[in-house]
């Protein structure tokens, strides 16, 4: 063989090889990875041969798989109020995938789960189609109709709102929603015309129906982030001096608040003059220039310490969805560590923070890891798994708890949270009105929980909305009457009691 046919042939061999490798290395090595990434849509399309297990909410299918009665799509996924628990099931589509539970518990939803292994071997025997398991949520039907009912009669067609209710005591989450919500079904349809459509609808919509409000967008929390300023005080005292609820912050102006290098102030929503300086008077009254000067006696570094010992610029929890980690900005001047103290400049919260700075009050300082996911059934109904209560942090003493629980107690009685006097229980709240850029209306907080003697629901509710008018746009008034109705219906529910 002449030396120009032996070089052809020895690169033709190295080509060969370079091949040989290349396919066993997509073929066998990457297989797995490449089977289980979530863009591969052919593991969606398979699973619309397989009889897909349930989504519940107690023992209602919100999410369930019908026979067609097709060869080609054997199953359809169904969404019984889509609209209002599409923050939960989230969506199974052959076009675009599957997000929420859909995505995250989809190993069980499928049948693929090893623990249903012998299950679907003796259905496969029997000559019946795979089949997955079900999941029980630990949504409170009645609390996420009132959450949904409520924002959907509050907001405007421009607005964004968002609700999380959550058990103080265990962690579990009784209600997510989150508006403008979308419709699954569009999106689980038998038409892949009509899903591509739909989602671009939805990805047109600058109000983004598919965000998670509750658990994915962060707002300025306003003056519930008064809560923790409360705390840091509580818990290290001011200037060297221990502090009680019934305390007189020193020095603190009770109309406006110059801010140090600064030719700026805080003053007081609408500009009155707050009646004291006493510490749980100023909160009931949500006194911006008592919390601006607090803050600036604390000092940065303390305010930073009690933030992130309630979660802030912590990660934040999955439930197993992941949540979006709220935020307290660092390397604060003077004026910004007034303005964080009231919970503007650039602190941020999400839904989900809120209520579980609420529960840490309301269960004696220790926050439990949120969950939505109470059990797991195998495809005869039978329970494989269950969730228990896990402790997640302890931001604050059980004495600190029980003095916020004192003053969040004033809000309702004495202070901004009139909405939420007519319960028949006592409860616990704070009400926060946050600015935004110009031309944007406040976004309206309110965080409470109920019964503050033996708390059964802690909740946030947050309204962001530029089509009321700025006279609207107050956390009482907003976000305060959701929150009531989230409370009575946990309450009135006898599951809950």
């Amino acid at each position: 063989m002449n030396r120009p046919i032996k070089k052809v042939a020895i690169f033709c061999f190295a080509l060969f090889a370079a091949l040989f490798l290349e396919g066993n290395w997509i073929q066998v090595v990457k297989a797995s990875s490449y089977s289980s990434h979530a863009d591969n849509l052919r593991n969606t399309i398979y699973n619309y041969d397989v009889q897909r297990g349930s989504i519940m909410v107690g023992s209602t299918q919100v999410a369930y798989s019908k026979a067609t009665g097709s060869s080609t799509m054997k199953y359809q996924r169904v969404y019984s109020n889509g609209s209002v628990y599409a923050p939960v099931t989230g969506y199974f589509s052959s076009e675009f995938g599957t997000a929420n539970l859909e995505n995250y518990e989809n190993s069980l939803l499928s049948g693929k789960d090893t623990r249903l292994a012998t299950q679907n071997f003796l259905r496969k025997a029997e000559g019946k189609d795979q089949a997955g398991g079900s999941v029980v949520t630990t949504i409170d039907a009645a609390a996420q109709q009132a959450a949904y009912q409520g924002l959907s009669s509050t907001l405007s067609n421009v607005g964004q709102g968002a609700v999380a209710a959550i058990d103080p005591k265990t962690g579990a989450i009784l209600a997510l929603v989150s508006l403008p919500s979308y419709d699954p079904n569009q999106l689980a349809s038998s038409s892949g015309t009509v899903q591509s459509e739909y989602a671009k609808q939805l990805n047109d919509n600058p109000l983004q129906p598919k965000l998670d409000q509750a658990l994915q967008a962060t707002y300025p929390p306003g003056s519930t982030f008064k809560i923790i300023t409360s705390a840091a005080a509580l818990t290290n005292g001011v200037n060297g001096s221990s502090i009680t609820p019934s305390s007189q912050i020193t020095g603190a102006p009770l109309d406006q608040l110059a801010l140090p290098g600064s030719t700026a102030t805080i003053q007081n929503s609408g500009g009155e003059t707050c009646n004291d300086a006493v510490l749980q008077d100023a909160f009931a009254q949500s006194c911006n220039t008592v919390f601006g000067y607090l803050g600036l006696q604390l000092g940065a570094s303390t305010l930073q310490n009690e933030a992130e010992a309630f979660g802030f610029n912590k990660t934040a929890p999955a439930v197993p969805m992941q949540a979006t980690t709220s935020v307290f900005p660092s390397n604060l001047s003077q004026p910004q560590v007034a303005q964080s103290a009231i919970g503007q400049f650039d602190v941020r919260m999400t839904p989900l923070e809120g209520a579980m700075m609420a529960s840490a009050v309301a269960n004696g300082g220790v926050i439990e890891a949120p969950y939505l996911i109470a059990k797991e059934l195998d495809t005869k109904g039978n329970v494989i798994a269950s969730a228990s209560p896990t402790q997640l942090s302890q931001p604050i003493s059980s004495t600190v708890a029980s003095e916020l629980s004192t003053m969040m107690q004033g809000v309702v009685t004495n202070g901004t949270a009139t909405s939420l006097q007519n319960l028949g229980v006592s409860v616990a709240a704070k009400t926060g009105t946050a600015q935004r850029g110009a031309g944007q209306n406040s976004v309206a907080w309110m965080v409470a929980y109920a019964p503050a003697n033996d708390p059964k629901v802690a909740v946030a509710v947050m309204v962001a909305d530029n089509g009321v008018t700025s006279d609207e746009a107050f956390g009482n008034t907003l976000a305060g009457p959701i929150a009531a109705s989230v409370i009575k219906a946990v309450l009135d529910n006898p599951a809950a009691n």
